[in-house]
């Protein structure tokens, strides 16, 4: 936020035209008599906006009077970037005795506020009009009231001489980025069949042994009991021979 004094000057032609056409919609306005012509006080306006906001959500952009003193009528501009931030509305916290004008174009938007009739000048700390504004895309946008024109009641003009800024940073929403998780892999070029086609050859291979194994012990039986034969036939043998000795 920044600060800029003000310096008298002549009535603006925009605050002219609008003064001439609000005296033919509310018939007059009164003014104090000439030897007391007076320009308008304001103190040092100030343009105030939130440091940050994220996008799709709105936001408002202040601008304040602290030290106002007859102030009848004003006119200020603001501009913006459009791309960042799009324009709502605009408004003040007045009594109702009064009018407001509002005029927008690309990147900037008018305000022009004013007194009607009989009524006095703002007085003391004045919010002079507050913008609201959407945020669009992330980014920066500086606001910057680059014009401004102040009126006293006696037709006396103040006018801002440098602009008043301020800055809102704009956040876009972000996608959170997915976090992979771990999964079995398998080969797409892979037979399907080739893990149960392994386990039956294992299957084959384990049977066929057990097979040949039990082979083996049919001979090594049929062996045994064939010796063993042979054993008793010799017995038998030396046996016989010994009785006939006898």
């Amino acid at each position: 936020m920044h600060a800029t004094p003000i310096r008298p000057r002549k009535r603006s032609r925009a605050l002219a035209a609008a003064a001439t056409a609000l005296a033919l919609f509310s018939g007059s306005i009164a003014l104090a008599p000439a030897a007391n012509a007076a320009p308008p006080e304001t103190g040092t306006i100030t343009l105030d906006a939130p440091s940050s906001v994220e996008a799709g959500q709105t936001l408002e952009v202040v601008a304040e009077a602290p030290a106002a003193t007859d102030l009848y009528a004003y006119s200020l501009t603001v501009d913006f970037d459009p791309t960042v931030v799009e324009f709502d509305t605009a408004a003040t916290s007045h009594p109702t005795d009064g009018f407001d004008s509002v005029s927008e174009a690309a990147g900037s938007v008018e305000f022009t506020h004013t007194r009607l009739g009989t009524s006095p000048g703002l007085e003391g700390e004045t919010t002079l009009v507050t913008f609201t504004f959407t945020a669009l895309a992330g980014g920066t946008v500086e606001f910057s009231l680059s014009e401004a024109t102040f009126v006293s009641s006696t037709d006396e003009t103040l006018e801002l001489t440098a602009a008043v800024t301020a800055s809102t940073e704009v956040t876009a929403d972000v996608d959170p980025t997915p976090t992979p998780t771990s999964s079995a892999t398998t080969d797409p070029t892979a037979d399907p069949t080739s893990t149960d086609e392994a386990t039956s050859t294992d299957d084959e291979t384990a049977t066929g042994d057990l097979a040949s194994t039990g082979s083996d012990a049919s001979v090594w039986t049929i062996v045994a009991a064939f010796a063993a034969a042979l054993a008793a036939f010799g017995v038998v043998l030396v046996l016989r021979r010994r009785a006939v000795n006898r």
